[in-house]
């Protein structure tokens, strides 16, 4: 893209020179013709604001310094907005240094100023737009004076300085560089010999280090970060830090140490040529690193996964890569349904996507995912019981599928995890009310009154506060066999509130109509009496039961209830609950 902005720039230059003669010139007098004995540097729109080239002010053997001067500069500049200017003591500038910023253009060539901090503190405005333009060059011309005066004029655009600032304290400007700002570019011209301006400024010199040097030759020998030759596979491994499974949502949060490894015989080189270094590591390193992609990644996941890690290139060519808290999120549906007790199958689907190139991915089994007595955080109400790394089994050689469709191929790889849910802490919450519920339902049908009728809205309302609770953690996608236990007591305690309700009407305002013959005898029957554990009807017996039989007939229903209540609770107990 630089060679690009200087191949744009160039052309610009050819217009102009094609439409108008090598000595016309625009509004500011200058001619391109006259910029070919100048010296120039250009900024691409990739560098941002930033300064990054310093140069050398001469102060000795400037011939333009009058008397009263500190410093006078003159220079030219081909850009439509934004043209910086720091001036600084340092070639190193901190943020919070006092530094002089010119900025000619500011805010889309709307307005110009002087500023004592970079980006920061402005002490002088002026509010004259299109000074800048990418078609002619805009004279720029800076005067420091010993009284702390500073100057910034625009020749051919007025006399008057365009900027002034009086700093009661000023700076002994030794070095300047230039900048611009956002996704625009610049070319600026100094040292000009038509000018009388020849020994201004002198771009700085450094001896390039052992490892600036060993860079460039990295990142010429890469070839534009380009595949490297003969590669047919890359070699990872990693260790687990953290683990957690969202039923409700299905993604699978896994954080790890990930680590890859492959080689590029292009990156060789001697340590003997450059100061013992066998291995290297750079912020600025550009090399071809994998594409890897998560096949099965959910929100952020999905696509690319490596966003931030370190490069190290070793003498024999080897690469490692490594990404400290690699984080992924993948889809896993839990299938087991019979919380709280799922054991599931989670994996993290791994591949290089390369151009339709393949490139299989291989475990390095020397290194395990996880030490001996090694802690793994599980933020969640899951544990995970095994890891394993296996081959996605898919024939196809294609990552793609027709209708552009990430798939998986050969040589991909599968991160499983066999994950079991913390069902103790679950049944030790949500059963110990049911079985309280059981109790208190039973020691109603001993209860007469009121007092059996509060007893079993009891029930209902610990019924009813499991059941809410419940919801908030059982799976949505199912009903669970502990949210039937709670289903079946919330029935029980209706049913035994309706009987409380029946019992206390035939007990307190019993029908008037006689009972039929049927129902006494039903009533009378020994058998049924014994089973009830009733007394055997006798003389006595037999005279309330025909004098009172709805009152005889309130016991028998209260007595069979509590039988088939506490039936239906052992039934529930065997197979619902002690199930799990």
């Amino acid at each position: 893209m630089m060679l690009y902005e200087k191949w744009l720039i160039s052309v610009f230059l050819y217009l102009a020179l094609a439409l108008h003669p090598a000595n016309a010139k625009g509004r500011y007098n200058i001619s391109f013709a006259q910029l070919d004995t100048c010296d120039s540097i250009e900024i691409d729109k990739f560098a941002g604001y930033a300064y990054k080239d310093f140069f050398m002010i001469h102060t000795l053997d400037n011939n333009n310094i009058l008397p009263n001067e500190r410093l006078h500069l003159k220079f030219y500049v081909l850009t439509s907005m934004d043209a910086h200017i720091l001036l600084s003591v340092t070639n190193h500038p901190r943020p919070e240094d006092r530094v002089y910023e010119i900025v000619i253009g500011a805010g889309g060539d709307t307005f110009s100023t002087i500023r004592t901090n970079m980006g920061m503190k402005r002490v002088s405005t002026n509010q004259d737009i299109e000074l800048l333009s990418v078609y002619e060059p805009t004279p720029i011309e800076i005067v420091q004076t010993k009284d702390g005066d500073l100057y910034v004029y625009i020749p051919g655009f007025k006399k008057e300085p365009l900027l002034h600032y009086m700093d009661p304290s000023p700076l002994n400007i030794n070095y300047i560089s230039f900048s611009t700002f956002g996704m625009n570019s610049a070319r600026w011209f100094y040292d000009c010999a038509f000018d009388g301006f020849t020994n201004e400024m002198e771009r700085e010199q450094h001896e390039q280090s052992v490892e600036d040097r060993l860079l460039d030759a990295l990142i010429y020998r890469a070839s534009n970060s380009s595949l490297p030759s003969n590669l047919t596979e890359v070699q990872f491994n990693f260790q687990m830090q953290s683990l957690a499974y969202d039923p409700s949502s299905a993604h699978l949060h896994a954080r790890m140490q990930l680590m890859m490894h492959w080689h590029d015989d292009r990156l060789r080189w001697q340590p003997e040529s450059y100061g013992r270094l066998v291995s290297f590591e750079h912020p600025l390193l550009q090399i071809w690193t994998p594409h890897l992609v998560i096949l099965n990644g959910a929100l952020e996941s999905l696509g690319t996964a490596l966003k931030d890690f370190e490069l190290r290139v070793y003498s024999n060519g080897n690469v490692s890569l490594m990404a400290n808290n690699w984080e992924a999120t993948t889809w896993c549906v839990d299938t087991e349904r019979n919380w709280p007790d799922e054991r599931i199958n989670c994996d993290i689907q791994l591949g290089i996507d390369q151009n339709q190139v393949k490139i299989a991915l291989t475990h390095d089994n020397e290194r395990k995912p996880l030490a001996p007595n090694e802690h793994v955080n599980t933020p969640s109400g899951w544990t995970f019981v095994k890891i394993a790394v296996v081959h996605v089994e898919n024939a196809t050689t294609l990552r793609y599928t027709p209708k552009g469709i990430l798939q998986t191929m050969s040589g991909d790889v599968a991160i499983g995890f066999t994950l079991h849910r913390n069902g103790n802490f679950y049944r030790l919450v949500f059963a110990m009310p049911l079985y309280a519920c059981e109790i208190f339902l039973g020691l109603s049908f001993l209860l007469r009154g009121y007092r059996r009728g509060a007893l079993i809205l009891i029930v209902v309302m610990l019924t009813a506060w499991g059941l809410m609770y419940l919801t908030r953690h059982a799976s949505p996608h199912y009903v669970p066999p502990l949210m039937s236990a709670y289903q079946h007591i919330m029935r029980a305690s209706v049913y035994c509130y309706l009987l409380h309700i029946a019992i206390m009407w035939l007990e307190r305002y019993p029908p008037r109509a006689k009972a039929p013959a049927w129902l006494l005898s039903l009533m009378n029957w020994s058998p049924l009496r014994l089973f009830l554990g009733l007394r055997i009807s006798d003389s006595t017996e037999f005279c309330d039961s025909q004098a009172r039989p709805w009152r005889q007939l309130a016991k028998i229903l209260n007595n069979g209830s509590f039988i088939g209540v506490n039936i239906c609770f052992i039934i529930l107990n065997t197979t619902d609950i002690s199930a799990h």
